[in-house]
């Protein structure tokens, strides 16, 4: 394609990974005149690490991405192989879907998915090798992207979602040859212009695990682990699944493993001396597993299909560095892999991140109009991330370029807006990963509430269409009509009532009480109900057990709507982009050094920087009471 063949974009998409996916596709559905360039078309949304989706925090992300029109929970579902709900014994908070995929038959669908966007908008097959802007005023502006073939293209806005690529190296053994993951070259002269910018930069390190070959595993001696029936789905507009179901099997490290990886710690790229970037604490390699927990005496190893004739298999757990021979000799000291042959090697890649501290929100690189950055250049970790950061920055070009608020995402509403909240007012210095254990309000942000979340922002924004939005309405509405009628449907204490809750094994009831009350109970199931109230049965799965959640917990929901209340008063105090906080009598030093480099833009983002107390945050309240009563 010659660069007359299109005319001036609103928007360039760096990279062609997760989140430029959803970049693109989110800057599209708004009205942008988007392009998506990346190197290799045919390697769309590649999983180049574990062939999954979901999990704790990450699943709830996904459904959020669902909820405002993006893509990979519906590529997701239309090439699961493995659908689970993880978490199911524990509270609604952390319940959250997994889904194992056929990474080849997840590219084509996600490579469909681009192919229905909007004509205005377009893939274009090369390499940004730099981008452009200019500077007047005191003020950069991005101009546009210079590609390896076509020259430069211009544009008003650049979100660069270009994950492992910049300036990445992959390391096995002692061996390094550059790229950003195996078969893919590196963006060094992309990096190098983005250096230019004088943005933070540093290095961070993740990695993967061999593959293995699936008929070459004796699964005789492992744990089958069977997917859920009925299987979870991401998107509510999921009828049933695509592709064959499998199995996944779980094995061990041991003694024999720990052995041969103690004994060439010193081989390993990471603990060899060529790595020097931060690596994920929270997914380590097998050789930080063995070093950090030298008295532990097995760690668990998980054998996941690449795909449906489960010819590949990826052993999640075994992600290392180690030379090929050494990775070879642990793989057969596991049991059931004694004999399984390895048709891709493990590696790690060290690549460059910038620090998220450097964005504003709405993720444009403050003082830089137009330049948006996703994904792991922000020092995140994973595929979920990596998408609902790529969405958020493809909205957000989008609605600057139209002249419209950018997404309001809080972190009340939505764990997408914890993680941009944690990233742009605390910054990284490890792989961010998202678990549930970083949202105060985990109750409120369940997998089961995520389109009641953000329907009314995916509608003010133009991210959903009008029929998903009366779709989610509907849903919904039944919602609010289930409770209604459960309130209005009183049970009197009479003897044949009493014999009916007494042969379901719940205790007997001394005055009228409604089923809405009778459900607050301990033991009491929606099911249960049923016994009284027949039309139950007829309400959809998904309604009743949100309704039931709801009713058990209440009260937890009551006091956690009034916290994130509290929270949302502290966020409504603006900061100006220019205060002086030398200025503010009573500030101590070490304050004024944080808030001065932060720069935060509430009130509420100076409470969540750590090491501020509780009398900053009053004394900067105090001062912009007075300034606002003295500028009125």
């Amino acid at each position: 394609m010659s660069r007359a063949a299109f005319p001036h974009l609103d928007i360039i998409v760096i990279g062609g990974g997760h989140a430029g996916c959803e970049a693109f596709a989110a800057a599209s559905r708004i009205g942008a005149r988007t392009a998506l360039v990346t190197p290799d078309v045919s390697q769309v949304g590649c999983q180049p690490c574990n062939p999954a989706v979901g999990g704790p925090g990450k699943g709830h992300l996904v459904r959020e991405v669902v909820a405002l029109g993006g893509l990979m929970g519906r590529v997701t579902d239309r090439s699961g192989l493995q659908f689970r709900t993880l978490n199911r014994r524990k509270g609604p908070a952390v319940r959250s879907t997994r889904v194992q995929t056929d990474s080849k038959i997840y590219i084509e669908r996600m490579a469909q998915e681009l192919a229905r966007i909007d004509g205005k908008s377009m893939v274009i097959e090369d390499s940004a090798i730099g981008i452009t802007w200019s500077a007047k005023g005191g003020k950069r502006r991005i101009t546009g992207v210079q590609l390896s073939k076509m020259g430069e293209v211009r544009a008003r806005a650049v979100v660069v979602a270009t994950g492992t690529f910049l300036r990445g190296m992959l390391f096995t053994g002692d061996q390094e040859i550059p790229g950003g993951r195996m078969g893919a070259g590196s963006a060094v002269k992309l990096a190098e212009s983005l250096e230019k910018t004088g943005l933070p930069m540093f290095r961070l390190k993740t990695g993967t695990c061999p593959r293995l070959a699936g008929d070459s595993i004796d699964v005789s001696r492992l744990e089958e682990q069977f997917g859920d029936v009925p299987p979870p789905f991401f998107d509510p507009g999921t009828t049933g699944v695509v592709l064959p179901q499998r199995t996944c099997f779980l094995t061990y490290t041991g003694e024999p493993s720990h052995e041969v990886i103690r004994k060439n710690m010193a081989s390993s790229a990471l603990y060899g001396g060529s790595i020097t970037g931060i690596g994920p604490r929270y997914c380590p390699s097998i050789e930080t597993k063995i070093a950090r927990f030298p008295d532990k005496d097995r760690h668990q190893v998980f054998l996941e299909p690449q795909d449906a004739q489960g010819k590949e298999i990826y052993p999640s757990g075994l992600s290392t560095s180690l030379p090929q021979e050494v990775q070879e000799e642990m793989v057969h000291s596991i049991v059931g892999l004694e004999k399984a042959r390895i048709v891709r090697w493990g590696y790690a890649v060290e690549y460059d991140s910038f620090q998220p501290t450097c964005l504003t929100p709405s993720l444009e690189v403050d003082g830089f109009c137009g330049l948006f950055l996703a994904g792991q250049i922000l020092g995140t970790s994973g595929y979920e991330e990596a998408a609902s950061l790529g969405l958020a920055a493809g909205a957000n070009a989008a609605l600057s370029i139209m002249g419209d608020r950018p997404l309001d995402l809080t972190r009340d509403q939505s764990y997408m807006g914890v993680m941009i909240d944690d990233l742009t007012v605390r910054g990284v210095d490890e792989p961010y990963r998202m678990f549930t254990s970083r949202a105060e309000y985990r109750l409120l942000l369940r997998e089961d509430n995520a389109d009641e979340r953000l329907v009314d922002e995916g509608e003010r924004t133009g991210l959903i269409s009008a029929q998903v939005v009366k779709e989610v309405r509907s849903r919904l509405k039944d919602v609010g009509e289930i409770r209604e009628r459960l309130e209005k449907t009183v049970l009197t204490p009479t003897k044949a009532s009493n014999a009916a809750l007494n042969d379901l094994g719940l205790a007997r009831i001394k005055k009228p009480m409604s089923l809405y009350d009778l459900m607050r109970r301990d033991g009491v199931r929606m099911n249960d109900l049923a016994h009284f109230a027949p039309w139950i049965m007829e309400q959809s799965e998904a309604a009743l057990a949100r309704v039931e959640v709801e009713i058990k917990y209440s009260g937890y929901l009551g006091r956690q709507r009034a916290s994130a209340a509290r929270l949302r008063d502290v966020d409504s105090v603006r900061l100006p982009p220019d205060m002086d906080y030398q200025s503010i009598p009573g500030l101590r030093g070490e304050a004024v050094e944080k808030l001065s480099a932060m720069r935060p833009s509430t009130l509420g983002q100076v409470s969540r920087i750590p090491g501020i107390t509780s009398a900053t945050i009053e004394i900067l309240r105090v001062f912009c009471q007075r300034t606002a009563r003295n500028g009125s």
